[in-house]
This record gives structure tokens, sequence and C-alpha cells, in this order.
């Protein structure tokens, strides 16, 4: 099961460091509502096989969820636009965006990362095609 093209999460080079920000966005967008569903699990499970983090994916997982990555948190730890770009879409491909919550995290997490509207749309629209 191949992650989704701009996810961050082809198998082309990514840094540990990288993916475990990417990977933190999606767990934060994901818990964002209070609760991670069966199809979002599903996905970053995915995620965290792809990236090699299956031993330790229960235990990081676990951690995330008992204290969630903030935008600001998950800002911080970006380095470039290109990064900034790739976490954004690893969260918005993490979730279903069903709720209020899903939502602000989301928009909070794109004005952190100083991704405009007309961009975060874009994203939201290859999540929706590819989801």
């Amino acid at each position: 099961n191949a992650a989704p093209h701009g996810s961050g999460f082809e198998t082309a080079a990514v840094t540990q460091e990288s993916a475990t920000i990417y990977l933190r966005g999606m767990i934060a967008a994901a818990a964002a509502d209070g609760r991670i569903d069966a199809n979002e699990q599903g996905k970053l499970m995915g995620s965290m096989k792809q990236l090699g983090l299956d031993a330790q994916a229960e235990e990081f997982l676990a951690q995330e969820l008992n204290n969630p990555a903030t935008p600001a948190d998950l800002a911080a730890g970006v380095r470039n636009q290109e990064e900034a770009v790739q976490l954004f879409t690893a969260a918005r491909v993490a979730i279903d965006l069903d709720t209020k919550e899903e939502h602000a995290f989301l928009v909070e997490l794109a004005q952190q990362l100083g991704i405009d509207g007309q961009l975060a749309s874009h994203i939201d629209a290859a999540a929706r095609n590819a989801a």
C-alpha cells in the first residue's frame, strides 16, 4: 500500500527527522477531534511501517496520542517551505476531514507554516482525490 504521492512518504529519501515531523503532524491532525477512527489509524500505521518504525510504532503512537503536537510545535520543527508543504500534506492525508476540530487544526497549521489559502485548497483537493 504505497503512500499517496505528495504526502512526503514516497520511498524517495526522507530523513528520519523529517519523517518524524510528518508523522507527528499526521497523528496530531487525526487526534484533533479527540478520537482516531479505524481508517485514520490504518493510515498512521501504514506510514510508520513504511518508515521502518513498526517496532517502536505502538509506543510512539501512544506517546503522541497522549500529548499530540500543536500546530506551533510542528511548525517549529520545519526547516523550509518544502518541509512545510509536506508536513501540511501529511496532516491532511491522515484524516477524513469530517469534524470542525480537524478543520480548525488544519487552518491553524497552515497559518503557522505560512501556507496560503490557495495552496491549502490545492493540497486539500489532491488529498480528497487520493482518498
